[in-house]
């Protein structure tokens, strides 16, 4: 994990840790559609944090460039 803090690699973890436990318990009291579902935003959340660390890393490294 290059370029991301240890506050971010723990964000991170504990936002995986999360869904790996809440993942099953929505899936022994409902159907399996909400359980692609619920998949499915857990993937788009996982890539939007991974998005806006990119970004965030790239203006980081942007605004540190000395002006020509």
């Amino acid at each position: 994990m290059r370029g991301i803090s240890m506050q971010s690699a723990q964000m991170l973890a504990v936002l995986f840790i999360a869904s790996l436990v809440t993942n099953p318990v929505y899936a022994q009291g409902f159907s399996s559609t909400i359980l692609i579902f619920s998949s499915g935003m857990m993937v788009l959340a996982i890539l939007t944090i991974y998005v806006v660390l990119k970004i965030r890393n790239s203006l980081r490294h942007h605004l540190d460039k000395p002006a020509k």
